[in-house]
Protein backbone atom coordinates (compact mmCIF):
# COMPACT_ATOMS: atom_id res chain seq x y z
CA UNK A 1 0.00 0.00 0.00
CA UNK A 2 0.97 3.24 -0.84
CA UNK A 3 -0.51 6.43 1.64
CA UNK A 4 0.05 9.92 1.56
CA UNK A 5 -1.02 12.57 4.12
CA UNK A 6 -0.55 16.10 2.86
CA UNK A 7 2.06 15.71 1.06
CA UNK A 8 3.60 19.17 0.43
CA UNK A 9 6.89 20.13 -1.55
CA UNK A 10 8.57 23.25 -1.99
CA UNK A 11 11.48 25.02 -3.53
CA UNK A 12 14.15 27.93 -2.89
CA UNK A 13 14.68 29.60 -6.46
CA UNK A 14 17.27 32.09 -6.21
CA UNK A 15 15.81 35.66 -7.74
CA UNK A 16 17.99 36.76 -10.46
CA UNK A 17 18.92 40.53 -11.36
CA UNK A 18 19.86 41.13 -14.60
CA UNK A 19 23.39 42.56 -15.35
CA UNK A 20 26.50 41.99 -13.29
CA UNK A 21 25.38 44.53 -10.43
CA UNK A 22 22.30 42.28 -10.28
CA UNK A 23 24.76 39.54 -9.94
CA UNK A 24 26.76 40.68 -7.14
CA UNK A 25 23.47 41.68 -5.54
CA UNK A 26 22.34 38.10 -5.21
CA UNK A 27 25.58 37.04 -4.41
CA UNK A 28 25.77 39.34 -1.30
CA UNK A 29 21.98 39.28 -0.04
CA UNK A 30 20.77 35.95 -1.51
CA UNK A 31 17.42 36.69 -2.36
CA UNK A 32 14.91 33.70 -3.36
CA UNK A 33 11.40 32.78 -3.70
CA UNK A 34 9.34 29.85 -2.90
CA UNK A 35 7.77 27.98 -5.18
CA UNK A 36 5.70 25.16 -4.60
CA UNK A 37 5.98 21.97 -6.81
CA UNK A 38 3.30 19.37 -5.05
CA UNK A 39 0.46 21.49 -2.21
CA UNK A 40 -0.70 19.16 0.13
CA UNK A 41 -1.48 16.01 -2.05
CA UNK A 42 -3.66 13.26 -0.06
CA UNK A 43 -3.91 9.55 -1.50
CA UNK A 44 -3.98 5.68 -0.67
CA UNK A 45 -3.26 2.80 -3.30
CA UNK A 46 -3.61 -0.72 -1.90
CA UNK A 47 -1.80 -3.68 -3.49
CA UNK A 48 -2.95 -4.90 -6.81
CA UNK A 49 -4.43 -1.24 -8.22
CA UNK A 50 -2.76 0.17 -11.10
CA UNK A 51 -3.08 4.16 -10.80
CA UNK A 52 -2.26 6.36 -13.45
CA UNK A 53 -0.70 10.03 -11.81
CA UNK A 54 -1.58 12.97 -14.48
CA UNK A 55 -1.33 16.36 -15.46
CA UNK A 56 0.04 19.40 -17.24
CA UNK A 57 3.63 19.94 -17.14
CA UNK A 58 4.94 21.15 -13.65
CA UNK A 59 1.97 20.18 -12.17
CA UNK A 60 4.39 18.03 -9.72
CA UNK A 61 3.98 14.54 -10.95
CA UNK A 62 7.96 13.62 -11.00
CA UNK A 63 8.01 15.37 -8.09
CA UNK A 64 6.16 13.43 -5.76
CA UNK A 65 7.13 10.27 -7.66
CA UNK A 66 10.75 10.92 -6.28
CA UNK A 67 9.36 11.57 -2.77
CA UNK A 68 7.71 8.17 -2.92
CA UNK A 69 11.03 6.69 -3.95
CA UNK A 70 13.13 8.54 -1.57
CA UNK A 71 15.12 10.58 -3.70
CA UNK A 72 13.38 13.70 -2.12
CA UNK A 73 12.80 15.03 1.29
CA UNK A 74 8.94 15.84 1.69
CA UNK A 75 8.75 19.68 3.10
CA UNK A 76 5.94 19.16 5.23
CA UNK A 77 3.56 15.80 5.27
CA UNK A 78 3.88 11.94 5.75
CA UNK A 79 4.56 9.15 2.72
CA UNK A 80 4.87 5.07 3.52
CA UNK A 81 5.38 3.21 0.32
CA UNK A 82 4.57 -0.82 1.91
CA UNK A 83 4.65 0.31 5.47
CA UNK A 84 7.97 1.96 5.13
CA UNK A 85 8.94 5.83 5.22
CA UNK A 86 11.22 6.11 2.08
CA UNK A 87 13.24 8.95 3.67
CA UNK A 88 14.17 7.14 6.72
CA UNK A 89 14.78 3.64 5.41
CA UNK A 90 15.92 4.55 1.68
CA UNK A 91 17.97 0.68 1.03
CA UNK A 92 15.03 -0.83 2.41
CA UNK A 93 12.37 0.66 0.35
CA UNK A 94 14.62 0.56 -3.15
CA UNK A 95 14.44 -3.14 -2.63
CA UNK A 96 10.35 -3.17 -2.26
CA UNK A 97 10.15 -0.99 -5.45
CA UNK A 98 10.75 -0.63 -9.11
CA UNK A 99 11.52 2.34 -10.82
CA UNK A 100 11.76 3.81 -14.37
CA UNK A 101 12.34 7.42 -15.40
CA UNK A 102 12.12 8.16 -18.95
CA UNK A 103 14.68 10.50 -19.24
CA UNK A 104 17.25 8.32 -17.00
CA UNK A 105 18.21 4.74 -17.35
CA UNK A 106 19.34 2.37 -14.60
CA UNK A 107 21.43 0.41 -17.53
CA UNK A 108 25.44 1.32 -17.36
CA UNK A 109 25.78 2.75 -21.00
CA UNK A 110 28.92 1.09 -22.25
CA UNK A 111 28.17 -2.02 -21.47
CA UNK A 112 25.69 -4.50 -22.78
CA UNK A 113 22.37 -4.70 -21.40
CA UNK A 114 23.34 -9.08 -19.94
CA UNK A 115 26.17 -7.49 -17.73
CA UNK A 116 24.06 -4.60 -16.61
CA UNK A 117 21.29 -7.52 -15.45
CA UNK A 118 24.10 -9.05 -13.77
CA UNK A 119 25.17 -5.96 -11.83
CA UNK A 120 21.55 -5.72 -10.66
CA UNK A 121 21.36 -9.19 -9.72
CA UNK A 122 24.60 -8.80 -7.66
CA UNK A 123 23.26 -5.59 -6.21
CA UNK A 124 19.42 -6.58 -5.04
CA UNK A 125 21.16 -9.89 -3.93
CA UNK A 126 18.70 -11.91 -6.37
CA UNK A 127 18.96 -15.63 -5.68
CA UNK A 128 20.07 -17.54 -9.35
CA UNK A 129 16.72 -19.26 -9.54
CA UNK A 130 14.58 -16.50 -9.38
CA UNK A 131 16.70 -14.27 -11.37
CA UNK A 132 16.75 -16.72 -14.48
CA UNK A 133 13.17 -17.34 -14.02
CA UNK A 134 12.64 -13.65 -14.40
CA UNK A 135 14.68 -13.32 -17.16
CA UNK A 136 13.23 -16.72 -19.03
CA UNK A 137 9.35 -14.21 -18.28
CA UNK A 138 11.12 -10.90 -19.66
CA UNK A 139 12.40 -12.29 -22.66
CA UNK A 140 8.87 -13.89 -23.34
CA UNK A 141 7.49 -10.35 -22.65
CA UNK A 142 9.79 -7.97 -24.46
CA UNK A 143 11.83 -9.65 -26.55
CA UNK A 144 14.84 -9.31 -24.98
CA UNK A 145 17.09 -12.30 -26.60
CA UNK A 146 17.59 -9.55 -29.86
CA UNK A 147 19.60 -6.89 -27.98
CA UNK A 148 21.04 -8.27 -24.71
CA UNK A 149 24.67 -8.33 -26.00
CA UNK A 150 23.97 -4.74 -27.25
CA UNK A 151 25.70 -2.25 -24.57
CA UNK A 152 22.48 0.41 -23.65
CA UNK A 153 24.33 3.58 -25.81
CA UNK A 154 23.41 1.13 -29.13
CA UNK A 155 19.43 0.41 -28.43
CA UNK A 156 16.91 2.27 -30.09
CA UNK A 157 14.28 3.93 -28.18
CA UNK A 158 12.10 0.91 -27.95
CA UNK A 159 14.85 -1.62 -27.27
CA UNK A 160 15.94 1.12 -24.24
CA UNK A 161 12.30 1.27 -22.85
CA UNK A 162 11.89 -2.43 -22.76
CA UNK A 163 15.20 -3.14 -20.95
CA UNK A 164 14.23 -0.65 -18.61
CA UNK A 165 11.33 -2.18 -17.84
CA UNK A 166 12.69 -5.69 -17.43
CA UNK A 167 15.11 -4.29 -15.35
CA UNK A 168 12.89 -2.31 -13.14
CA UNK A 169 11.10 -5.44 -12.49
CA UNK A 170 14.19 -7.75 -12.40
CA UNK A 171 14.33 -8.48 -8.58
CA UNK A 172 10.40 -9.13 -7.85
CA UNK A 173 9.04 -5.70 -6.44
CA UNK A 174 6.23 -4.93 -4.34
CA UNK A 175 5.66 -1.84 -6.08
CA UNK A 176 6.66 -0.14 -9.84
CA UNK A 177 6.95 3.59 -10.06
CA UNK A 178 6.39 4.69 -14.10
CA UNK A 179 7.77 8.37 -14.57
CA UNK A 180 7.84 8.13 -18.47
CA UNK A 181 6.66 9.59 -21.33
CA UNK A 182 6.64 6.92 -23.79
CA UNK A 183 3.68 5.31 -25.19
CA UNK A 184 1.45 4.17 -22.36
CA UNK A 185 -0.71 1.69 -23.85
CA UNK A 186 2.58 -0.55 -24.72
CA UNK A 187 4.15 0.10 -21.67
CA UNK A 188 0.92 -0.64 -19.39
CA UNK A 189 0.54 -3.79 -21.62
CA UNK A 190 4.11 -5.20 -21.27
CA UNK A 191 3.29 -4.75 -17.14
CA UNK A 192 -0.09 -6.12 -17.17
CA UNK A 193 1.77 -9.52 -19.21
CA UNK A 194 4.11 -9.83 -16.19
CA UNK A 195 1.47 -9.33 -13.69
CA UNK A 196 -0.41 -11.82 -15.35
CA UNK A 197 2.28 -14.59 -15.30
CA UNK A 198 2.74 -13.46 -11.74
CA UNK A 199 1.29 -12.41 -8.06
CA UNK A 200 -0.40 -9.59 -9.03
CA UNK A 201 1.87 -6.23 -7.97
CA UNK A 202 1.19 -2.48 -7.24
CA UNK A 203 1.76 -0.10 -9.92
CA UNK A 204 1.81 3.56 -10.11
CA UNK A 205 2.13 4.64 -12.92
CA UNK A 206 2.58 8.84 -14.72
Amino acid sequence: MIEASDLTKTFRIPVKMPGISGAVRHLLHGEYKTKTAVDHVNFSIDQGEAVAYIGPNGAGKSTTIKMLTGILQPTSGTVLVNGVNPQKERMRNAKNIGVVFGQRTQLWWDIPVEESFALLKSIYEIPDTVYQENLRLFNEIFGLSEFMGKAARRLSLGQRMRADLAASLLHNPATIFLDVKWSMVLIVYCVHSVQKKREKRTLYTN
